[in-house]
């Protein structure tokens, strides 16, 4: 048993630790068992330290088994350090884009020039202990007779930011698919029309579902549910501006670094919002618009291609049921990326939705479940939206803003899977789902 601990405090700091967790998985000899949740907190300074320094870390840790040496493991992971970008050559406790440490090794006590197992800090850093004791919570505190579990009771909660460093546990993970928030400032949507149509309120529930678990927001001003009115782009700007408006003012101030996505059909309003600054542009339509592609062409944004078969769905409109409506939908998905990369938008741009509740029956979205791993053959991100989605109807009687108990447990399903983003109404429920999860299923 072996614990690595993960820390960041440079630029996007969750992507940086999922990096790293995956260049650590292919070490040779090493196998990654699990992964702890994410923990933020104060950087460690030096008296006299620049002002610069004072950058927020995220730290976790993970339990491996491995063939290696503790000497021969150290060489690897300061190869991946080295990798990142990491000069070991700075100054002491300076900002790092990426930190691996060995914190403890079995029951090993070892002290060498180079190495020191267990850290020799770990006792009285929460954001190191802490992860070490999620996973592995009856490791026996050297010199002490103490479990770890016993020791981190010292400080308290884990979720209050009371602990020494203002160590507190974030809702965020490295090991789950990253949680999509939904925002539609709507009258009409199909579960949530109404809600947060003003502009105060649209930017209340971004800092809700940033600080439940979100890392994108998906913000939508026309409802795709049916007998819905079309709007025309300048309706749906006056209705979008206010509060996408309110949210990119207000990025800087949320617990993480997000990204922004707008869930529109229109060229015109994904090109407004592409000049504002959002990250995404989410087409239910699946960029079959030849506008579309040319508006996000020369951008940076990535692309959300979601399959449908008319908007808004209808229960008769569906795949036909002689299908396999997984090799339909992979058929798909490798002709739209081949059209948006013969358009000039790299691969590594697009993000596939297979498009639940739209063109499926429940029997054909629930084949989609069984097999999702296949879509990891398009070489592409992989955005699942089930969320309170009426193929449920054939569990529950419930209409669709009471159908978060279905959403729950698909999203449980869902977590196992290869799949990077999960877009969902309730991202605090997923969060604690998630995390659960991933505790019990290492």
């Amino acid at each position: 048993m072996i614990i690595l601990g993960l820390g960041s405090n440079i630029g996007d700091r969750l992507q940086y630790l999922r990096r790293a967790l995956n260049a650590i998985k292919q070490i040779s000899g090493l196998t990654v068992q699990q992964a702890s949740p994410v923990y933020m907190s104060d950087a460690e300074l030096l008296e006299n330290a620049p002002l610069t320094w004072n950058q927020t870390f995220l730290n976790c840790a993970l339990r491996c088994e491995s063939s290696l040496s503790p000497q021969a493991l150290l060489t690897s992971l300061q190869k991946i350090e080295k990798d990142f970008g990491r000069d070991h050559l700075h100054e002491k406790w300076s900002p790092r884009v990426i930190d691996i440490d060995i914190l403890a090794w079995d029951n090993m006590e070892m002290t060498t020039p180079e190495l020191t197992i267990p850290h020799p800090h770990l006792l009285t850093r929460p954001f190191a202990c802490w992860p070490l004791a999620d996973l592995i919570p009856l490791w026996k505190v050297p010199s002490l007779e103490l479990y770890v579990e016993q020791f981190v009771e010292q400080w308290g909660s884990r979720f209050n930011g009371e602990a020494p460093s203002h160590t507190r546990q974030i809702p965020q993970r490295i090991d789950t698919p990253r949680l999509v928030g939904i925002i539609n400032v709507t009258p009409d949507s199909f579960s949530d029309g109404g809600n947060f149509s003003s502009a105060e309120q649209a930017l209340h529930q971004a800092i809700h579902l940033v600080e439940a678990g979100a890392e994108i927001l998906d913000i939508g001003a026309e409802s795709t549910a049916p007998n819905s009115p079309r709007l025309t782009p300048a309706l749906e700007r006056q209705r979008l501006q206010p509060a996408l408006e309110a949210i990119l003012s207000a990025r800087n101030f949320f617990l993480l670094p997000i990204k922004i996505s707008i869930d529109t059909m229109h060229a015109e309003t994904a090109q407004n919002a592409l000049a504002l600054g959002v990250d995404w542009i989410n087409d239910v339509t699946g960029f079959n618009d030849p506008a579309m592609r040319a508006a996000i062409r020369d951008t940076h944004a990535d692309c959300v291609v979601m399959h449908h078969l008319t908007i808004p769905p209808t229960r008769s409109d569906v795949i036909s049921r002689a299908e396999d409506p997984v090799k339909f939908l992979l058929n798909w998905s490798h002709k739209q990326i081949a059209l948006l990369e013969k358009d000039g938008i790299a691969r590594e741009r697009i993000i596939i939705d297979p498009g639940f509740g739209f063109g499926k029956s429940s029997g054909q979205a629930l084949k989609m479940l069984e097999n999702i791993h296949q879509f990891t053959e398009l070489g592409v991100r992989i955005l699942i939206g089930h969320s309170r989605k009426s193929f449920m109807s054939i569990f529950t009687p419930h209409s669709a803003p009471e159908r978060d108990i279905e959403t729950l447990a698909i999203t449980i399903h869902l977590a196992k899977q290869p799949v990077d983003y999960l877009r969902v109404h309730h991202v605090e429920m997923s969060a604690r789902a998630m995390k659960i999860s991933a505790a019990l299923c290492a």
